[in-house]
């Protein structure tokens, strides 16, 4: 008895030391290949080609198809992609070393004049890409030899390095480019560990693994990004099963998702502000004592208690405390929620309450415009809706006008916005304060050249912006945004309501994922699923 007791120890010793062989040979962790992970989103790209497409929905998906020469990783830190080295080689220039035997998905090779190839369309090319402004006063780039390229600037540029590691500056194939013309757009080509394979208007695109990868190959066999505007009913198909990922999820649902057990809940405080903005061109709004009056009038912790439920936190500036430059605008204290205080403010503007409730002046009712998403940002029409309420409280009558993500784009793009306000998120994508003063409140940066979409201009705000970006004192450079940030929390260009949490929920069978504090750098080559 004992002998056969013993032998079946040895038995199951030794099957339990082949299982553990096989389970490390799956994968360093235990990882499965193959499979079709289904993801769920808000909403549809306007394109997947960056120099059009600056957004989340279209980086989520050409962040897996193209590949910057580095990147920077869940700390900040710079790290090499398709160049495996770089060294600084002048004030202006920058030289990198770029990978070998790397192929494009179109089988044409990865190289330096691939790189000058996707840096010149977009700085030199007409229109040029949207990005452009964002990323800093690139001029070019140099081939060197065929696995070297010089990247130039007109004049020193303090986040250079941080800017080219941006989702944005995916290397294109050159040959998909000439051959697709203004098509591109619906069939990026890159060197990512996934290729793209179809996109269906408004219902999905279709991405797979790249098998010729230069690096460590995707684990899953392909992705579908699925459109679901309806936040409950993303959630639903998480629940149901049908999806395995949901992007910008439930804030309501995460607590019960958390204590269930049945799903992984992803989250870390993000880089993005959700803002009510205001456009200075317009009249009402061009004066400083009525947009102090709405900022006092809108009760930011309210909405932030029931409607993001733990899903975003204060915003403290326009800059999430995150980004190097932040400096506390103390909105809490200069703007704290005064109905008293809005309306003593609005009568010291001129406007006071007319029969209705509505304030006037000169026999002009205050009736504002206000365009706003639905669906794109983490609860972005239901904020607007509660700020709308609020103002109305205090007899600001603004209407909201709800516009498909592609379409309010166009317009927040567009030379000429006639409309007094607008909902809007911003992330400083390569976390550096320049991204956002620069490209968002210089006077020369208006659409369509630039994203200063509240038309605002300080000429002393100005000075500090162009001095910082070209300054190599990073110290200089710290004080001087703060000093533009204190002349701008003077007279508010926004309204800034919710600095969101990057969250991600999925099945608790998919492994490998890690959420990235920049909501564009959606990597999936890690993940796999345990089914």
């Amino acid at each position: 008895m004992r002998k056969g007791t013993r032998a079946t120890r040895v038995l199951v010793v030794m099957a339990l030391f082949i299982a553990a062989v096989a389970w490390v040979a799956d994968g360093a962790a235990g990882e499965k290949r193959g499979g079709t992970l289904t993801i769920v989103r808000p909403t549809d790209p306007v394109s997947l080609d960056s120099n059009l497409e600056t957004t989340g929905p279209g980086a989520w998906v050409y962040y897996n198809i193209t590949e910057p020469l580095l990147v920077l990783d869940e700390a900040g830190k710079l790290t090499p992609r398709l160049a495996t080295s770089w060294q600084v080689i002048s004030p202006t220039k920058i030289r990198f070393k770029l990978r070998p035997n790397v192929k494009f998905h179109d089988g044409t090779p990865f190289n330096a004049q691939a790189v000058k190839f996707t840096i010149d369309r977009a700085f030199n090319e007409k229109p040029g890409a949207r990005w452009a402004s964002l990323a800093g006063p690139f001029t070019g780039a140099e081939v060197v030899d065929d696995l070297t390229v010089d990247i130039t600037t007109r004049e020193p540029y303090g986040p250079s390095l941080r800017s080219l590691a941006m989702a944005y500056v995916g290397i294109v194939s050159p040959a998909a480019v000439k051959k697709h013309g203004e098509n591109y757009g619906r069939n990026p080509v890159g060197t990512g560990p996934f290729k793209f394979v179809e996109w269906k208007t408004n219902t999905s695109i279709t991405i797979e693994k790249n098998a010729d990868y230069w690096g460590d190959k995707a684990l899953v066999d392909r992705v579908i990004f699925k459109v679901v505007p309806e936040e409950g009913a993303r959630m639903i198909s998480l629940r149901t099963g049908e999806a395995d990922m949901v992007l910008i999820p439930s804030p309501a649902e995460l607590p019960s998702l958390k204590r269930e057990g049945k799903f992984n809940v992803y989250e870390v405080v993000g880089g993005r502000i959700i803002f009510v903005g205001f456009n200075l061109n317009k009249p009402i709004v061009n004066d400083p004592l009525v947009r102090q009056a709405m900022f006092h009038a809108v009760n930011i912790n309210t909405i932030l208690d029931n409607i993001y439920e733990g899903a975003a936190v204060r915003p403290k500036s326009y800059l999430a405390p995150s980004v190097f430059g932040f400096k506390d605008m103390q909105f809490d204290k200069l703007y704290p929620y005064d109905k008293a205080k809005a309306k003593a403010l609005f009568a010291k503007a001129g406007w006071t309450p007319g029969p209705d409730g509505i304030l006037q002046k000169g026999g002009q009712k205050m009736t504002l415009s206000w365009l706003a998403s639905r669906g794109r940002y983490l609860k972005d029409a239901e904020m607007a809706e509660a700020v709308q309420a609020q103002l109305k409280e205090v007899g600001v009558d603004a209407r909201l006008q709800f516009l498909e993500w592609g379409a309010l784009f166009s317009q927040m793009r567009s030379a000429n916005l006639d409309h007094h306000m607008y909902t809007f998120g911003w992330i400083t994508t390569n976390n550096d304060a320049d991204y956002t003063m620069y490209s968002s409140f210089l006077c020369k940066s208006e659409p369509p050249a630039g994203w200063n979409r509240a038309r605002y201009c300080d000429s002393k705000a100005d000075a500090l912006i162009e001095k910082a970006r070209s300054s190599v004192n990073q110290s200089a450079r710290e004080k001087m945004y703060g000093e533009v940030q204190t002349i701008m929390a003077k007279e508010p260009i926004w309204i800034p309501v919710a600095n969101t949490k990057e969250v991600v929920v999925t099945q608790r069978y998919v492994r490998g994922f890690s959420v990235h504090p920049v909501e564009y750098n959606l990597d999936l080559t890690k993940v796999w699923m345990d089914k």
